[in-house]
């Protein structure tokens, strides 16, 4: 299986948040890009600073709004 693109790897994480109430719970917090980046890494998730300063969702104000 070829490794995930980045925007593959964002839509997974997201939607292990949706999943986790672990993951949810973090999302409620106020947090750093970089602090999101460390967090996706912990549950498996290889994501970039870039990517995610990138992303519309995360620009309005954080993936708190998912839940």
């Amino acid at each position: 299986m070829p490794p995930m693109s980045s925007s593959a790897t964002l839509k997974s994480f997201l939607n292990s948040i949706l999943e986790n109430p672990e993951l949810q719970q973090a999302m409620q917090e106020e947090i750093t890009t970089e602090q999101l980046v460390e967090i996706a890494a912990k549950h498996g998730h290889h994501l970039s600073v870039d990517e995610v300063n990138a992303n519309p969702l995360w620009q309005a104000g954080g993936f708190k709004y998912l839940l």
